[in-house]
């Protein structure tokens, strides 16, 4: 948020009633000035962005301008503890500690409170309602006025002075007059304090789900003759919808899953992350073809009746001995083929997951040659768009991935396509969908074993 949004968000310092007529006719001139000049100072510089700390040292400083006190203090109304407590105190020119907590009409502050109405006390040592507090000074008068926000108690701003009748029915009045405005400040200051806390709690657990989910996304895979492998996955937001997968699928075989949750953010994120769950949990029970791990994966998630969620999902079966890539498509993107320098789409269509129950995928297999490059890609990726709303296309993807050089490996290829995206989106420009490829490269390995299981990491 900036801070004119931030503003927005609470009631502006004049959301308070207007000035009495009382402070026009009953206060002499000179204090009237200083009142007026006060209350545009509080207009202009008690923003809700200052700090809850500076806020109330500059309050204690502006009144200073109209009232000789000695101790200085602000307690706010806690309404869930049914309790006046004391968040600011100044003795002099120096804050020192607040610790008095008082009920409604306890003491001279909490009568003031309770009752909604300034209290002025000329010599305290005769009011028996008076409550001695730690502030280090022998108070003889005293000074309470509420802080009310449409009559609802903000707290009280307390005024101690070591002489006696230190304060006077026109101070009562000034003030009463502040009071207002300040009670106004405060809360919203409050009110910002609370926001930007939340705010920074909310970063600090995306910034920890951001971590977890990276972790839940495979590095690569070895122990694959033949198989050069790279990934590369940018979220377009602190959490993603898209995600993928690689998994071992017995000796010389792997696995590969990419997938693209309807829409961005947490919700889409922790789909993402409940088919991934589903995916290896299936897996380790029973290893089967592209075509039905995808309809097994569609009716687990359909069972889960979140209707509003989908995921379009290529899955794939690499089998080294044959260089075989057999492939199922639930409505993403169609791969594309690099070979002899040609790129090629290979057409393989379905329903994304989770939309209707019992759907039926195909799948299709593919030889593949050494020096073949295959591209899986999110739509994000040909959906990159700029500020003009251009959009980077297939044909820009296609064109990228031919200028390949057949010495070029996987992750040289992957970096080509990211770069080739951010360039054209340009600096400053945000991508507004997740970006995620996995790039297969054949390689020849005459002599390779296969007889292993795939290692992933």
């Amino acid at each position: 948020m900036d801070d004119y949004t931030k503003r927005e968000l609470f009631g502006p310092l004049g959301d308070v009633n207007p000035l009495p007529p009382s402070l026009l006719t009953l206060v002499p001139a000179p204090e009237q000035a200083k009142t007026l000049a006060l209350l545009q100072d509080i207009s202009r510089d008690f923003s809700p962005l200052t700090s809850h700390t500076v806020l109330l040292r500059t309050i204690a400083e502006r009144i200073k301008r109209l009232v000789n006190f000695d101790v200085f203090s602000v307690m706010i109304w806690n309404e869930e503890a049914q309790l006046l407590q004391t968040i600011f105190a100044m003795r002099y020119e120096e804050s020192i500690p607040a610790r008095l907590n008082l009920h409604l009409h306890e003491g001279l502050t909490g009568s003031a409170a309770g009752q909604r109405m300034p209290l002025r006390v000329n010599d305290v040592l005769s009011d028996p309602r008076y409550i001695r507090s730690e502030t280090g000074i022998d108070a003889r008068s005293e000074l309470v006025v509420p802080l009310l926000r449409q009559d609802r108690l903000i707290g009280v701003l307390d005024f101690e002075s070591t002489a006696p009748q230190a304060f006077t029915v026109e101070h009562e009045r000034m003030l009463a007059t502040l009071a207002p405005f300040l009670a106004v400040a405060l809360e919203n200051s409050r009110l910002y304090e609370e926001a930007r806390e939340s705010q920074r709690r909310l970063q600090s657990d995306l910034d920890t789900a951001h971590e977890i989910q990276l972790q839940l996304l495979p590095t690569g895979a070895r122990e694959i003759p033949g198989l050069d492998l790279a990934a590369a996955y940018t979220p377009a937001r602190d959490l993603g919808g898209d995600f993928y997968d690689f998994l071992p699928y017995g000796e010389g075989k792997l696995a590969l899953a990419l997938g693209d949750v309807s829409g961005k953010g947490t919700a889409a994120a922790l789909y993402g992350a409940l088919a991934i769950g589903m995916l290896r949990e299936h897996v380790v029970a029973h290893i089967c073809p592209p075509a039905e791990m995808l309809a097994t994966l569609n009716d687990r998630l359909h069972g889960g009746r979140l209707e509003a969620r989908f995921i379009a999902m290529l899955f794939a079966v690499y089998d080294a001995p044959t260089r075989r890539l057999t492939l199922a498509n639930a409505g993403c993107p169609y791969p594309l083929l690099l070979r002899d320098g040609r790129v090629s789409e290979l057409h393989l269509e379905g329903v994304p997951l989770g939309l209707f129950r019992a759907t039926e995928y195909d799948e299709e297999t593919f030889h593949l040659l050494p020096g073949d490059v295959v591209v899986f890609a999110s739509d994000g990726i040909v959906e990159s768009d700029n500020s003009s709303e251009e959009e980077f296309g297939a044909e820009r993807l296609a064109k990228v991935l031919a200028a390949s050089a057949p010495e070029d490996d996987a992750r040289a290829i992957a970096d080509r396509i990211f770069a080739a995206t951010d360039e054209h989106s340009g600096q400053g420009w945000a991508p507004h969908d997740d970006r995620t490829l996995l790039v297969l490269r054949v390689t020849d390995e005459s002599a390779a074993d296969y007889s292993r299981l795939p290692i992933i990491y």
